[in-house]
C-alpha cells in the first residue's frame, strides 16, 4: 500500500483541474494506494490525461499490474467476509447460550440449541424456573443481577 504514492497523485490530479474525469480520479487513486508506485501512477496520468485515449485498454492494461477486481467481486468478497464474520459470533452466541443453559440445569448441547427455536428454549427456561422457586437452585437469592450465581460470560 502506498500512502506516499496516493498523496502524491492527489497532488497532481488537482493541479491538473478538470482533464480526468471524476471515475480516471478514483481509478488513479486507487490504482496509487494498491500499487505504491509513483513512477506507474504517473504513467497511468501521462495515458488517462490524453484525450484520445481509450479509457478501457489503459484500464485494462494497469489492471494487470495490480490484480484489480471489478466492484460486483469485490461487493461479493466483502458479503462473504461478513457472512463469515456472522457465522462465528453465531458459533459463540450457541456456545455462550448453550454453556449458561446447562449452568441452569437445562443441559443442552450446542447442536441442541441450534436445532431449537427461541421459543422452545424460553419454554423449557420458563419450565426450570417455574420448577425451582426464587433461586432455590443454587442455595442463595436470586436479584436478577446475575451475580449470584457461578457462570460468567
Amino acid at each position: 500500500m502506498g500512502l506516499n504514492a496516493l498523496r502524491q497523485a492527489v497532488e497532481k490530479i488537482s493541479c491538473m483541474g478538470g482533464v480526468l474525469s471524476g471515475a480516471d480520479r478514483e481509478y488513479v487513486v486507487q490504482f496509487a494506494f494498491q500499487t505504491g508506485d509513483t513512477e506507474l501512477t504517473q504513467k497511468l496520468l501521462d495515458e488517462l490525461s490524453q484525450p484520445e485515449a481509450d479509457r478501457e485498454t489503459v484500464y485494462s492494461r494497469f489492471n494487470t499490474m495490480t490484480d484489480f477486481k471489478p466492484d460486483w467481486i469485490r461487493s461479493i468478497e466483502n458479503l462473504l467476509v461478513s457472512i463469515e464474520m456472522y457465522r462465528i459470533q453465531e458459533e459463540k452466541a450457541v456456545r455462550t447460550l448453550a454453556e449458561i443453559l446447562s449452568a441452569f440445569g437445562m443441559g443442552l448441547s450446542e447442536q441442541e440449541v441450534k436445532a431449537l427455536t427461541p421459543e422452545k428454549i424460553r419454554d423449557q427456561a420458563a419450565g426450570l424456573k417455574n420448577g425451582k422457586e426464587g433461586g432455590q437452585h443454587h442455595g442463595g437469592r436470586d436479584t436478577g443481577s446475575g451475580a449470584d450465581h457461578t457462570c460468567s460470560l
